[in-house]
């Protein structure tokens, strides 16, 4: 996984009080959401039962990419709250860009460019980072961040709802929703998920949109974290606001998802496949709440020392999500790519091998995140990090 890697400045040349200001809390989530992201990629067989849902509907794999998007925008309005570098921005932007293809060509195992994927997870991912950091140019606070999440989730529920005023009984289908219009006519059929016939673009430019969403619903959270301790209010004085706006959320996912019905009598469900509103806003909502205990837990001068450091390889996962989320993708694929002649594998392979109590998936997923960790805490002692 190649990109932009930072190093901090030694800590002598550092202000002693900087640790302090960090918000742990995120960190520590961010960690968390990686040991399930982790622990799912290593799986040697997903079951059909938590599996992405083939349409409507959410399976418990349809939760991780979300959380780890409306974290992002949490971190990012934790970076922007400032200033944006734009130019830096732009650069890293392209780097993930890049590196997508070059994950579409690997996965697929074709450099055939007539048929290399131009859509995928790293390039949505760098389409919300520039959308939250031009979105930082306008408004820097959770007020402001909140009525762009409300836009963003009226227009593409407006979308969503137009389109399906088309469709047969005003139902959206893999046969009918303008993933499956637009997506081909921006990126050529050949160059979108399954080459087109799957009917839409799971990360395409109507999924961006919605994962804008939550990226900007993020955003607010952060903001709403930074406001708190700008006015020398302890974790305690966040709960409030934070309650707040995970209940406005929740409302507003209620809303996306009846109001198309009253007026158009289209559906717009909870769903991953189009990223809809109502499954946005609904799983910030959710998030912020996580947030909210963790900064209750970590985030005050009074958390006690022992819990820090029990933490701390939970923090050392969060502050390098982006290189633990997108590298154990990365390496399960060139995993699972490695087959023999009796057609097992590499993965497999090594699940034989570290197998415990004839159990292969779990000797293999403990294997895998404790290397992840191990490599993450290496980096944080170091103060290297990828950055989005």
């Amino acid at each position: 996984m190649s990109g932009p890697v930072q190093q901090s400045a030694p800590a002598a040349q550092r202000p002693a009080a900087e640790p302090r200001k960090r918000i742990a809390s995120l960190d520590v989530v961010r960690g968390l959401m990686l040991c399930v992201s982790v622990s799912v990629n290593s799986l040697l067989l997903t079951p059909a039962w938590f599996d992405h849902a083939e349409w409507t509907g959410v399976n418990g794999l349809d939760l991780v990419f979300p959380v780890f998007v409306v974290l992002t925008g949490c971190g990012l309005g934790f970076a922007m709250h400032r200033r944006t570098d734009v130019r830096s921005l732009a650069r890293r932007v392209l780097v993930l860009v890049a590196v997508g293809l070059l994950y579409n060509a690997v996965v697929t195992a074709t450099w055939e460019w007539s048929t290399w994927r131009f859509t995928g997870v790293l390039q949505l991912y760098a389409g919300v980072v520039v959308v939250v950091a031009l979105g930082h140019l306008l408004t820097r606070t959770a007020r402001g961040w909140f009525l762009v999440t409300v836009l963003l989730a009226a227009a593409h529920t407006a979308v969503l709802a137009a389109y399906g005023t088309t469709c047969p009984g005003g139902e959206l289908t893999r046969g009918c929703n303008p993933s499956g219009a637009v997506d081909p006519a921006v990126y050529g059929a050949a160059h979108t998920y399954w080459e087109g016939a799957a009917g839409h673009d799971p990360e395409g430019v109507v999924a961006i949109l919605g994962a804008c969403v939550s990226a900007a619903a993020g955003a607010c959270i952060g903001h709403l974290l930074l406001a708190v301790r700008a006015r020398g209010g302890g974790p305690r004085r966040a709960a409030r606001p934070v309650l707040a706006a995970a209940a406005a959320f929740t409302a507003l996912a209620w809303l996306t998802a009846t109001v198309p019905g009253l007026v158009a009598g289209v559906d717009v469900p909870a769903m991953k496949r189009l990223w809809t509103a109502p499954f946005a806003l609904t799983v910030t909502a959710a998030v912020a709440v996580a947030l909210l205990a963790g900064h209750l837990l970590l985030d005050s001068a009074r958390t006690p020392a022992a819990l820090r450091r029990a933490v701390w390889p939970l923090e050392a996962l969060g502050r390098n999500s982006l290189l633990v989320y997108f590298g154990s993708h990365v390496v399960m694929a060139l995993l699972v790519h490695d087959v023999d002649a009796e057609g097992r594998t590499l993965a497999q392979r090594i699940a034989g091998a570290v197998a415990v109590g004839g159990n292969e998936q779990v000797g293999f997923t403990v294997l895998v995140l404790v290397a992840w960790t191990v490599l993450a805490a290496v980096l944080h002692h170091r103060r290297i990090y990828l950055r989005p």
